[in-house]
């Protein structure tokens, strides 16, 4: 009789970055689930480095999967998908904590600004105007203050944030008819 060695249970094959890129791309959703396990913490360990024990850390991962989900198709190296990955955080990382100082800087700039009272009561437009801001996307935000602000020409403020003098014009009047409505200013 012949003694049969003893059956091992089938291992299951553990696909590199490329294949689960690959997969990915055909519509493979367990395979994105693989990467986003095998990528993610690594991930927020960069992102935790950046910006410390912050709130922000779990929407910069999450957002940084949403992001390379949209456009995995453009990986030229699909065996690199880590460092892809990082550099995506990286730059959402750097964008949050642009927005944070952006926010804190209009903050001392309209507490400069606003006159030194004793009742707090005086203070309350700049308050209010600081709030309102908050709300208006940064895309609208940033080419109002930098024209209503800092006083810079629409030409300035054109080249300033990359788009041409018709789009800052616009965006600057649909700032301002946010803030006028936050505001509640009657045009």
């Amino acid at each position: 009789m012949v003694a049969l060695a003893p059956v091992r249970p089938l291992s299951r094959v553990i696909d590199d970055d490329e294949v689960l890129v690959e997969r990915v791309l055909r519509g493979d959703a367990p395979a994105f689930r693989e990467l986003y396990g095998r990528h993610c913490r690594y991930v927020a360990g960069v992102v935790h480095r950046l910006m410390g024990d912050d709130a922000d850390l779990d929407d910069i991962v999450q957002d940084t999967f949403v992001r390379a989900a949209e456009r995995l198709g453009t990986l030229r190296n699909r065996a690199q998908v880590r460092p892809w990955l990082v550099t995506i955080a990286v730059r959402l990382a750097q964008s949050r904590m642009t927005r944070r100082r952006r926010r804190h800087w209009l903050r001392l700039q309209i507490t400069r600004a606003a006159a030194t009272v004793s009742d707090p009561r005086d203070r309350a437009p700049a308050d209010e105007l600081a709030s309102a801001l908050e709300q208006v996307p940064d895309k609208l935000r940033v080419p109002w203050l930098l024209a209503r602000v800092e006083g810079l020409r629409l030409e300035e403020v054109a080249q300033s944030c990359g788009v041409s003098l018709a789009t800052v014009k616009r965006r600057i009047a649909d700032a301002q008819v946010r803030l006028d409505r936050r505001l509640g200013a009657t045009a």
